[in-house]
């Protein structure tokens, strides 16, 4: 463990990993004074030096806690019987300092784990979103070619019959299908940019796109909901995407075409739910198989300090839960208020 981490940290430390070893052997210099004048014993001196070098290692690099552990060992064995000098008499003194420099090389390794787990752990995720971004504007990419172009095809094809243009019915079903086509390409541009929910509010936007998502895939949703306060923009774009993820979901895997969608306020929080009776799944399997879109409704939810319950068995249909706490209501509208004046 320590050879390859310390060659790691040493092509990669730079000015920030002196500073900080700087500051961690001032202060266990500092430490060290105060022991000898109030006359500590040697154990109270180990676990004082011992908290230093977790504060440290927590923020600092490897390579800083490692010197500051030694810096940290010279202090006791300065401090350990016979005083002002770094010689130790007792054996006992010496077990307690060596336990001391192990416990805390394990202590800044595990660390250092921990903290590249995480770093990993956000890369993975990041990658995951940036996938979940790209399988949307693929899905995008595809309804406008297999379509709308197509369709857009199909009537220039019509148009070039000589013996059909001059039909009053023919001209009618040219202008309904275009009509169809324009409305049907603005419904994917509000999924890109849905601008009524900045100035409609979330529940208006929410019941309009139902209204216009059941009339392009011909589905059924039953939406309710409370009178609920004026959210900042952050939340509602949050649930309002949350909800378009869900619904893309649910009628491509589910199997059915009725959706039930709610929006509720509940105790201390706003709650979105959408269910449907369809084929079900087991959300431990899905979301440790890199579901991305499960990966993306977590993920914006966390934005808001939100949270992502699914209550979902195999051929008994799945909900989706999603909650927003009303102190991050309340937070978000305080920075805005703040950035406003």
């Amino acid at each position: 463990m320590g050879r390859n981490l310390l060659q790691s940290e040493m092509q990669s430390r730079g000015p920030r990993s002196t500073t900080l070893s700087l500051v961690g052997s001032l202060a266990l210099v500092s430490l060290t004074f105060i022991c000898n004048r109030l006359r500590l014993n040697l154990a109270t001196a180990v676990l004082l030096c011992l908290i230093v070098v977790v504060l440290l290692s927590i923020a600092g690099d490897f390579l800083s806690s490692i010197v500051v552990s030694v810096v940290a060992v010279l202090c006791l064995v300065y401090l350990a019987p016979p005083n002002d000098s770094f010689l130790v008499s007792d054996p006992l003194d010496v077990v307690a300092i060596a336990a001391f420099f192990i416990t805390s090389f394990v202590i800044i390794g595990l660390l250092y784990r921990m903290r590249k787990l995480a770093d990993e752990t956000l890369a993975r995720v990041r990658r995951q979103l940036v996938e979940v971004e790209e399988l949307r504007r693929r899905r995008i990419a595809g309804d406008l070619y297999d379509d709308v172009c197509q369709r857009l095809t199909l009537v220039a094809l019509q148009l070039q019959e000589p013996n059909h243009c001059d039909s009053i019915a023919f001209r009618d079903e040219i202008r309904n299908e275009v009509s169809k086509i324009a409305s049907d390409t603005q419904a994917l541009a509000h999924e890109l940019h849905w601008a009524k929910l900045e100035y409609l509010g979330l529940t208006t936007s929410i019941r309009g796109f139902c209204r216009e998502f059941c009339e392009r895939r011909e589905v059924k949703i039953d939406f309710s909901n409370d009178n609920l306060p004026d959210l900042p923009l952050q939340i509602s774009t949050c649930l309002f995407r949350v909800l378009q993820e869900a619904l893309h979901n649910s009628t491509e895997h589910s199997g059915v075409r009725h959706f039930e969608v709610e929006l509720r306020l509940v105790p201390d929080a706003i709650h979105l739910t959408v269910h449907e009776s369809g084929r079900g799944f087991d959300p431990k399997v899905k979301l440790q198989s890199g579901g991305l879109g499960l990966v993306s409704m977590q993920e914006r939810l966390k934005l808001v300090n939100g949270r992502l319950f699914i209550d979902s068995q195999v051929e008994r249909g799945t909900t989706i839960h999603a909650y927003v706490p009303l102190s991050s209501v309340t937070d978000s509208m305080r920075a805005r208020s703040r950035l406003n004046s």
